[in-house]
């Protein structure tokens, strides 16, 4: 019992509550810009080297959009429950306590949404150059004999890209969300475009979807197990809306079917974008291609994928940087809320009433990670850490049942098996790692380790009188 008294008050102790004027398809939105990013555009040749099989290579992205659903029906739940702002914080705050709600805060801060923020940044720039030589960013870094002499022009257009991107969510939670749903909406239309005109108008076969042995399991289910952490990955942010739950209108309604509809949505696009992949080249050209989608559009359209393709993976990465732009901060605004971060973070802003100080904030470490040149790490080592946390969070929702079994709201469909499912896929991705990538993973650990003695200082000091 002495372990519950500790536990933080749900009320805010900073700050006040961030305005219900968010709905449904704002929500979707954002997941299914957070989803779709570069992955599924670079990992499908690892997946058919990995795999040798057509049918296991499209099995594998079903079998990823079912673990994606899993979790996404179960924090739906989660979110349905406890609709604040902040995601796995309050949701770990309210199954936990204090401490792993804050570590998995100062993860999201330092290395969950800066550090990809900046490498989306820098990634957007670099599809820019296709019609900008000069702001090539990868090119200067090359032949750069120092640190200062790498910074050129691309770094301070990527700079601007997060500036620019913090300053539109910085408004109104509704101007944020119509810019973003019209980015999304562009982004779905030119996958779609690509999708659709591949499969009836580019220089592909059907053949190629046919394997040319039959499945050997001894070789293809580990295969498959390697396989499904480059699937994993390229789902990773389906839980998105969580973070902006205390926006919605109707939580208990909009959210859990924003993480459904969102997610089915992501599902149907990869299934289709592996589905052209396959059908402009045989698996065997496929097989160890790291830029698949450039390669497999190429084929498809000989005399015109380059532009398209440009334009395409940057309203993909805009959409990407949009959507971390508004899930990110409202970890940090509830964190300073329970006076677990500067106060400062927990401010509102008087007339646009958005956590302005935390967008700033994120915007300001993730530009001095565009300059540091130590992103990419940073992404890496965050892998194992973010598995943890999400597993962590998922088991929660057991705790949750058990206290408040009354509960009228939304209940995870298949629950106890949905959540379990996950938490198997999701242990058995963390022991993979760590047995295979220790050194990355380690040094993610101990970046998360940092935080222990950063809660007792913030905890310390918020539990200071007012001055």
């Amino acid at each position: 019992m002495a372990e519950k008294s500790e536990k933080l008050s749900t009320e805010p102790a900073r700050g006040g509550s961030l305005p219900r004027s968010l709905g449904l398809w704002a929500a979707v939105a954002i997941v299914v810009s957070n989803v779709i990013g570069s992955g599924i555009f670079t990992t499908s040749g690892f997946l058919a080297r990995d795999l040798g099989n057509p049918s296991l290579l499209l099995g594998a992205w079903v079998l990823g959009g079912i673990l994606a659903l899993a979790g996404a029906l179960t924090y739906g739940e989660l979110g349905a429950r406890i609709p604040k702002a902040g995601g796995e914080y309050v949701f770990l705050r309210e199954g936990f306590g204090p401490l792993p709600a804050f570590l998995t805060g100062w993860a999201s801060f330092w290395v969950g949404f800066s550090a990809p923020i900046a490498a989306a940044a820098i990634a957007f720039v670099e599809h820019l150059s296709f019609f900008y030589p000069s702001l090539a960013i990868e090119a200067g870094s090359e032949t750069a004999s120092n640190w200062l002499e790498r910074i050129g022009p691309g770094h301070f257009v990527a700079i601007s890209a997060i500036v620019v991107m913090a300053l539109i969510h910085r408004r109104t939670a509704q101007v944020g969300a119509r810019f973003h749903v019209g980015v999304t909406f562009i982004k779905v239309a030119l996958i779609s475009i690509l999708i659709v005109g591949g499969l009836t108008i580019g220089r592909g076969e059907m053949a190629h979807f046919q394997a040319s042995a039959p499945i050997d399991w001894d070789m293809a289910f580990p295969g498959l197990a390697v396989g499904l952490i480059f699937v994993m990955f390229s789902f990773s942010g389906w839980n998105a809306a969580a973070y902006i739950g205390e926006e919605l209108r109707d939580p208990q309604r909009t959210l859990p079917l924003s993480l459904f509809l969102g997610t089915i949505i992501v599902s149907v696009i990869y299934l289709g974008l592996n589905a052209v992949y396959l059908y402009a080249m045989p698996l065997e050209e496929m097989k160890g291609v790291l830029r698949i989608g450039e390669m497999a559009t190429e084929r498809l359209f000989p005399s015109t994928a380059a532009p398209f393709l440009n334009v395409l993976f940057m309203a993909t990465i805009l959409g990407a940087v949009s959507a971390m732009t508004i899930a990110g901060p409202r970890v940090y605004f509830a964190m300073a809320r329970d006076r677990l971060f500067p106060a400062p973070v927990a401010r509102i802003h008087p007339r646009y009433q958005t956590p302005s100080t935390a967008i700033l904030l994120q915007a300001l470490w993730a530009s001095i990670l565009v300059l540091s040149g130590t992103f990419a790490q940073l992404v890496t080592f965050s892998t194992v850490v973010l598995l943890v946390f999400t597993g962590w969070t998922v088991i929660s929702l057991f705790v949750l049942r058990r206290r408040t079994p009354d509960f009228d709201g939304y209940r995870t469909w298949g629950y106890p098996f949905t959540p379990i499912l996950f938490l198997l896929i999701t242990g058995w991705s963390v022991i993979y790692t760590l047995l295979n990538r220790p050194q990355e993973s380690f040094i993610g650990l101990g970046i998360c380790a940092l935080g222990v003695p950063g809660f007792f200082a913030f905890r310390a000091f918020g539990r200071r009188p007012a001055s």
